[in-house]
């Protein structure tokens, strides 16, 4: 067969397609993001792509509040395309210029269809859904909008003929029909529908703001287009200021300011502030800090709104549609410019000044665990027969969750009070050091939880729990039957921070009894790569919690080695410390890891005798 020539194909499939038809949220959990969060980028950036969304989760990964789950608010607009939309513009800018800063110059110009109304990040689909579904209503348009222009003492506006307003009405009612199917509650607008054109203001600036509006041209020609928009609640009633200068922070607690951003700031700021800082939150990142506010200028909160959905009403008679494209510039915005401002960050984040960082990985072990310091026996001791708990000792919890069966601790035993210290004290020390952990596997043993839950709260993040079984420690010790764990649900119920969607590689079932030292490193080994594996192209560092054995059955395989003899696994377990940590970084051009020096210091604390008979009869003797 001659060289360099493309043979032809015999044999063609299709099957591939199906990958292409896999929606955004599959997408980027494949891509290792939880559920939850998924779906609040997808709702964030108005599905618009599964690049942009996880350009969103990238500038977010500091957020704090990236896990809660307060949904978005939403509204329906009626916007204004073409050449009055133009002129619209036009006046909004000179009276802003001329007479100053207006309450209608927090939005763009809009018809205000329905008030707020809230949807779950799950349900974000059923929005564009129920717009679809009222196209058909959109192509029955009565004619053109022609609005009435009104003014009163410190209110100037545009406001829609009855005629169009039952019209209207209708398109809402369908709009809300369908929201409803999917337990979508939305109210409709019980005030005259209008284009508010200037309110809030100087009763000295009246006679001016009339007079710009009346230049406006009432019977230029319009497209209207029906749009669905949201907002983050958080900062419903906070002032946007847009970045005008980029600002390096020189102070931990300072914001950085990136080109094109949009910062939220709570107006009570200003009147608390003597040298015009202010405590503020990117739009881009979700950080808050101090920025300098004559960096920013104020805008329209708008800007800071994302797009979900738009349709034209259609008008047989009028023909403006390609006149119309180019003069709506927020929607520009979100075309040309907003795509990639997410990227930016990310690429801004990083610093184009500074070296990509090589990923590493964090395994340890959990802390001080109960039944290891007062016996196998402690929930005899603990517990009376109906259960009840009833600490005796001050190392001891003040409380020990509910189980169907008490005795389900013995082989699922809690951290001692002075684990759980040593816990909080090791991810202090990681925080004060720099140290970044981006996701985090924890095995399902409830000690191990609470490590995990302690080191992230001394660390400062808050960061979802992937629960896996496959880490668990080695089955030869347990070859009477596994601990009954708590399941992700339970522990989400409980109130630690778990990712109930998570689909581990290994289910607890799946364990085998007769393993032996070598399946268990090879066991662990091939999770561990396959957890750094799942994250290798978003990044980031990973944080392995586990048993005395995992930090070396976990690495071992990852840093190329075989797996070590019975006697070797044996010998090393009892010498690694509670919360002990090994860490391994990646060669970034070969790959390859490498075990690295330790840089957490030893948690070293002496011993507190166990006295049964009490101080009084240690002093009575």
């Amino acid at each position: 067969m001659a060289a360099n020539v493309l043979p032809p194909r015999l044999k063609k499939t299709d099957s591939l397609k199906l990958d292409k038809s896999k929606s955004s949220l599959e997408i980027l959990m494949q891509m290792g993001f939880t559920k939850q969060r998924s779906e609040k980028a997808i709702a964030a950036t108005g599905d618009r792509g599964v690049q942009l969304a996880s350009d969103w989760l990238l500038s977010h990964v500091n957020d704090p509040n990236l896990d809660s789950n307060e949904p978005r608010q939403y509204m329906l607009y009626l916007c204004p395309v073409g050449p009055l939309q133009k002129q619209l513009t036009v006046f909004f800018e000179k009276s802003l210029t001329i007479c100053g800063w207006n309450g209608a110059h927090s939005y763009f110009p809009h018809i205000t269809l329905t008030p707020f109304f809230t949807v779950e990040d799950s349900k974000v689909s059923v929005l564009k859904h129920a717009l679809n579904k009222a196209e058909s209503v959109l192509k029955q348009a009565p004619g053109s909008l022609q609005l009435d222009f009104f003014s009163q003492n410190n209110f100037i506006g545009l406001f829609v003929p009855d005629t169009y307003f039952r019209y209207l009405s209708e398109v809402v009612s369908q709009f809300s029909a369908e929201l409803k199917k999917a337990g979508i509650s939305m109210e409709t607008h019980k005030k005259q529908l209008h284009i508010t054109l200037a309110y809030q203001y100087a009763a000295s600036q009246n006679d001016t703001l009339n007079k710009l509006a009346k230049e406006i041209d009432l019977g230029a020609p319009c497209q209207w287009d029906l749009r669905i928009y949201s907002r983050d609640p958080r900062f419903a009633k906070h002032e946007v200021r847009k970045v005008i200068k980029a600002y390096k922070p020189g102070l931990i607690d300072e914001l950085e300011l990136i080109d094109g951003d949009f910062i939220l700031v709570d107006p009570q700021e200003y009147a608390q502030s003597k040298d015009q800082w202010y405590q503020g939150t990117s739009w881009l990142t979700g950080t808050s800090g101090m920025f300098p506010g004559p960096y920013t200028v104020r805008t329209a909160e708008t800007w800071t709104w994302t797009l979900h959905g738009s349709l034209p009403l259609t008008d047989a008679n009028a023909a403006i549609a390609v006149e119309a494209n180019g003069h709506d510039l927020y929607d520009n915005l979100w075309r040309d410019h907003r795509d990639g401002l997410y990227a930016k960050v990310v690429k801004k984040n990083s610093g184009p000044e500074k070296k990509k960082e090589p990923r590493k990985l964090y395994v340890m072990r959990h802390g001080e665990r109960i039944d290891f310091i007062f016996g196998r026996d402690w929930c005899e001791k603990c517990f009376d027969a109906s259960g009840n708990y009833k600490r005796i000792d001050l190392n001891m919890p003040k409380t020990i969750l509910k189980r169907n069966n008490f005795l389900d601790n013995v082989k699922d035993a809690p951290l001692t009070t002075i684990g759980q210290m040593q816990t909080l004290i090791t991810g202090e020390f990681l925080q004060e050091n720099g140290t970044v952990i981006n996701h985090v596997y924890v095995s399902p043993a409830f000690r191990c939880v609470q490590t995990a839950t302690g080191i992230l709260k001394g660390l400062g993040v808050s960061l979802p729990l992937h629960i896996e079984p496959g880490l668990f420690e080695w089955m030869g010790w347990y070859q009477l039957g596994l601990p009954k764990w708590f399941t992700p649900q339970e522990l989400q119920q409980h109130g630690f921070n778990v990712d109930t969607s998570y689909v581990p590689y290994i289910s607890g079932p799946k364990l085998d009894y007769d393993e032996t030292i070598e399946l268990y490193y090879k066991r662990s080994g091939e999770i561990a790569k396959k957890i750094l594996k799942k994250h290798e192209l978003d990044g980031g560092n990973v944080l392995i919690v586990g048993h005395a054995g995992t930090l070396d059955v976990c690495t071992r395989h990852v840093l190329g080695k075989s797996p070590r003899s019975s006697s070797e696994f044996h010998d090393i377990c009892p010498k690694v410390p509670y919360c002990g940590m090994c860490v391994c970084q990646e060669d970034m051009h070969s790959k390859k890891w490498s075990l690295q020096q330790d840089f957490v210091p030893p948690l070293t604390h002496g011993q507190n005798k166990l006295n049964t008979s009490g101080i009084i009869q240690l002093l009575k003797s």
